[in-house]
């Protein structure tokens, strides 16, 4: 059945950012998807077809057009996050489709394949070098201290001002005493999480050149604070986390001795355990509050029952699960709160295995340009901080597995982490790219980042 569920001030909204989008600049456009992704719930929707084009997905489509009609796809070059992304995207899709049938999988394959492919490359397309990515966390600066701020009555009175836009509710979670703030988000820990893996890439904006003290300040001051309204266990350790890789700084030189003594650790941690080492987070949640059981519990199923998911996953782990923990909306499954055991459940091995893999390329490319001789197109504590900002994701992925709009800012990561590979000799990485003088087609074919 087709609906239309838009009100008109989100009509308007969507409008707006569609005309910045098509008429406005590269940065511009990629801060338009990103500004949509952060303050407009997904209650905001056109179901056409039994298909459901939430805002995001309406303006991947006029981005796509964009670009099409700009010919800002001629002369990228493919990075190895490029191929890797597209091959994991491509196995979710295949494998989903074997495993549960064309007829159950397919529309919901489909969405998943639209959303990742269309927002990754949109942002690739439109993203040149690493100097234009500043704008964007500057932008994501501005947006979080305007997040917080919009966040505040929720934390006081307990009602979410993003409730008028439909898709999340009036009335938040209240755990112990203290509001669990969601905002436009569909679960407070999505919205802590969001603000934790970006409290990084806030500290290291203060480093960067130029008049970006300010806007780091507000930004950190923003995430600090709906990471807090949060009140959730999951985006206190990821803000930890993030605390953590920050200070590892001084010792940069120094990291793959710093990963053989965590390996060390964790292998120390299991031979004391009388449980697996995985419930560490049991015991750490236990100190300071959270469901840490329920993760730690959740990772061991998926251990113990390796063989029902390793080659196509599985759509059943309802079984996994004492009572209480099967999800009310498909009985069949336990509640999945672990990227990696989602990944794992999704598509097996392999998908988990690429998962992981984009994962260490871009981590790759971030360790070789703080490491590189020459002269980087960015400070390097900013650089690092792009690290951190992954490293916070991976550490997220234990405690929450992404279903909303935070997809859109992992994904904004991994298509610009590619941008800090090194450029030809004769590039000059410091210099925006001139844009076309009739808006509607490229004067110039751009030089980009090939990975050596």
């Amino acid at each position: 059945m087709d609906t239309i569920s838009l009100s008109p001030l989100a009509l308007l909204f969507l409008l707006a950012v569609s005309f910045v989008i098509l008429g406005s600049s590269r940065q511009n456009a990629v801060k338009a998807l990103l500004a949509t992704a952060l303050f407009m719930p997904l209650g905001q929707q056109v179901v056409l077809l039994g298909l459901h084009f939430y805002f995001s997905r309406i303006l991947v489509l006029v981005g796509l057009v964009r670009v099409l009609m700009r010919h800002e796809t001629r002369g990228m070059q493919w990075s190895m996050v490029d191929k890797l992304f597209l091959f994991w995207v491509l196995t979710v899709f295949i494998i989903g489709n074997i495993r549960d049938g064309p007829s159950e999988a397919l529309v919901r394959m489909l969405g998943f394949a639209y959303n990742a492919l269309g927002i990754y490359f949109f942002i690739r397309f439109l993203t040149r070098d690493a100097k234009e990515v500043v704008e964007h966390v500057q932008f994501l600066a501005l947006a979080s201290i305007v997040l917080a701020i919009l966040m505040a009555p929720e934390l006081r009175t307990g009602r979410n001002f993003f409730s008028v836009l439909g898709g999340v509710p009036l009335l938040s979670d209240i755990r112990e005493g203290r509001v669990r703030c969601q905002g436009p988000f569909r679960d407070s820990i999505l919205a802590g999480t969001f603000a934790a893996t970006l409290f990084p890439l806030m500290v290291g904006l203060w480093f960067q050149p130029g008049r970006n003290r300010w806007r780091a300040v507000v930004g950190i001051l923003g995430c600090v604070f709906v990471t807090y309204a949060s009140a959730s266990s999951g985006p206190i350790m990821s803000f930890l986390a993030a605390l953590l890789g920050l200070g590892l700084w001084r010792i940069r030189d120094r990291m793959r001795l710093f990963r053989r003594g965590a390996i060390l650790v964790l292998i120390g941690l299991a031979l004391v355990m009388k449980a697996p080492v995985w419930y560490i987070i049991d015991r750490i949640s236990s100190v300071i509050g959270g469901s840490g059981w329920h993760r730690s519990y959740l990772i061991d199923q998926a251990v113990n029952h390796f063989n029902e998911w390793w080659l196509m996953g599985t759509s059943v782990t309802a079984h996994w699960a004492p009572a209480g923990m099967v999800l009310t909306v498909n009985p069949k499954m336990m509640d999945i709160t672990n990227e990696y055991v989602a990944q794992a459940i999704n598509g097996g091995a392999l998908e988990l295995g690429l998962f992981i893999a984009i994962i260490v390329c871009c981590f790759k490319i971030v360790g070789r340009a703080v490491q590189s001789d020459g002269e980087p197109p960015l400070d390097r504590k900013l650089i690092w901080a792009f690290g951190v900002c992954l490293a916070t994701h991976c550490s997220a992925f234990v405690s929450v597995s992404y279903f909303d709009q935070i997809q859109v800012f992992w994904f904004w990561l991994l298509a610009v982490i590619p941008c800090f590979i090194a450029m030809p000799a004769d590039y000059p990485a410091s210099e925006p790219l001139p844009e076309p003088a009739d808006g509607m087609d490229e004067s110039v074919t751009e030089r980009v980042t090939a990975i050596s």
